[in-house]
């Protein structure tokens, strides 16, 4: 196929999906059910991940008590019995843990939200480089509606499989108000989330802009949505997408704004390559001389490092993201996550465009195993740390997010995510503990990692609030997304000018009259 120029598609939005509202100056996550208490629950608690019998109480979106269920005073007098249904919606609930395990809500640190159609099934087998321009050429067209369906698609199939916080690394923006579509699909979704807004200005004309465009949607973005500067990065895709003069003014402009610095880094070699050839010095150390390294640094992936580049990192308290899926699937190679780890570098988990957190924790663990020959050489309760309070501390400061709750008990305070702990924010995923597929159940932290798959979650909840109920969104037609993302899917898959792979959803959407008629225009 050729990258250089997109086929003309005619006009896009005349399949425009349906547009989506939130209600008036609310945070459409206060529209699920409340809930007060998790009764009778094995959780795995603070930041070892330790098994208890408890009943969890929240209040004000906070987790407020973690009672032993063998404490000589229980105050189950302080929660409604567990409720019959769970959707209700006028008063707090009590949900029923017996036979579940409590995990902390989980982080997705590196993700790429707006690849609606058609991603990785039809760029199978292409290295990475010839992937992008897949990519990038499956994006060139998409306008604001179709970034919001994407990022609403990504951020829900993320919150089904137990993910409560998520960065975005979002780009490319060849069209206006694309910013604004991404960060209304977070708010709509229910989940916790930051921005890593991407700038690229280099190679693929056709999506790109310049680095002045980028910093003017930025300071836009601030000001015009619910973005703050808690939760932006400002994120350079990589230094074959971004100049070194470009990163040195990333980093200054984040400064300013008071945000993260966010990049792919040291991602292959022949990106090592480039920084030698542009910076006369390695990723790392270039990234260094540029200002970028600080605490509220987040690198993607750091396949290949030397030792004086983990010393760095260490050193300047940033933070590395490993996506061990994505890393094989496209032969990237193996990131030395325990030789960062004992160097004292905090090492989250992303997603990546790929399955769920659980696939990525096992691929962690034998990823490194096999790379090691040391079965031994991360636990489980090490990628498990990954997935929750290591990956909150490279979100957020400290692990701890804004806090998002209406309520003045805690407005303006920053709340600690990732751990079950009194007084953290009440980010929670529920998991069936009796299933076959976990039989027999000897030990819960190793049942998490190794015996429980994405589509197993029960309940999900961010502050407090059930997002996800039997499995099911409480804010978001589920049924209604999902004929509009396939319907998309087609369209592109239809129109655009891909390489040989997949010609169609290969279950055609229901008819036009489930569960609405699509608008005008739409196939």
């Amino acid at each position: 196929m050729s990258t250089d120029e997109p086929k003309d598609l005619g006009n896009i939005h005349d399949i425009t999906p349906k547009p989506r509202k939130l209600p008036d100056g609310a945070n459409i996550r206060f529209l699920a059910p409340t809930v007060n208490a998790i009764t009778n629950v094995t959780a795995l608690v603070g930041r070892d991940l330790e098994p208890l019998r408890c009943h969890i109480y929240i209040r004000d979106g906070l987790i407020a008590g973690i009672v032993p269920d063998n404490a000589d005073t229980t105050p189950l007098a302080a929660a409604p019995p567990p409720a019959r249904d769970l959707l209700e919606r006028d008063k707090p609930i009590t949900i029923d843990g017996k036979h579940m395990i409590a995990v902390p809500g989980m982080a997705d640190v590196h993700d790429h939200l707006q690849v609606l159609g058609p991603g990785l099934p039809v760029a199978e087998g292409l290295p990475l480089d010839e992937f992008l321009r897949v990519q990038w050429a499956t994006q060139a067209r998409m306008g604001p509606p179709e970034y919001e369906l994407a990022v609403l698609l990504g951020t829900l199939q993320r919150l089904k499989c137990g993910v409560t916080t998520v960065v975005d690394h979002a780009y490319t923006f060849h069209e206006p108000d694309l910013d604004e579509a991404c960060v209304h699909a977070y708010d709509l979704s229910g989940i916790r989330w930051a921005y890593a807004r991407g700038i690229m200005t280099r190679p693929y004309a056709p999506v790109c802009e310049t680095f002045e465009q980028a910093a003017d949607n930025i300071r836009a973005l601030l000001a015009n949505t619910t973005a703050t500067p808690e939760r932006l990065f400002v994120a350079p895709v990589s230094i074959r997408q971004a100049t070194l003069q470009e990163y040195e003014r990333s980093a200054a402009l984040a400064e300013e704004l008071g945000a993260g610095t966010y990049t792919h880094a040291s991602e292959t070699q022949a990106e090592r390559e480039t920084w030698l050839q542009e910076a006369q010095t390695t990723p790392i150390k270039a990234l260094d001389r540029a200002g970028f390294l600080n605490e509220r640094t987040v690198l993607a992936h750091c396949v290949v490092l030397d030792d004086d580049e983990i010393e760095l990192l260490a050193a300047r308290g940033t933070h590395v993201v490993h996506c061990p899926s994505n890393n094989m699937k496209l032969a990237k190679g193996v990131t030395r996550v325990p030789d960062l780890l004992a160097a004292g570098v905090n090492v989250a988990l992303g997603v990546d465009m790929m399955a769920d957190i659980f696939s990525e924790m096992r691929a962690e663990l034998h990823m490194q195993s096999l790379h090691s020959g040391d079965p031994a050489v991360l636990s489980s309760r090490d990628v498990l740390q990954m997935a929750t309070w290591r990956g909150a501390a490279a979100v957020f400061p400290d692990a701890a997010a804004p806090a998002d709750t209406l309520t003045a008990a805690t407005a303006g305070y920053r709340v600690p995510i990732g751990e079950l702990s009194t007084g953290c924010a009440a980010d929670i995923v529920l998991i069936p503990a009796r299933s076959l597929l976990q039989a027999p159940l000897l030990d819960p932290l190793h049942a998490v990692v190794h015996q429980t798959h994405g589509p197993m979650v029960r309940h999900v909840l961010v502050d407090g609030q059930l997002v996800v109920a039997d499995g099911v969104s409480t804010l978001v037609d589920e049924k209604e997304l999902l004929v509009e993302a396939e319907r998309a899917c087609n369209y592109w898959l239809d129109q655009l000018d891909l390489p040989a792979g997949p010609q169609g959803v290969w279950f055609p959407p229901p008819p036009p009259d489930f569960p609405d008629a699509p608008p005008d225009g739409w196939p």
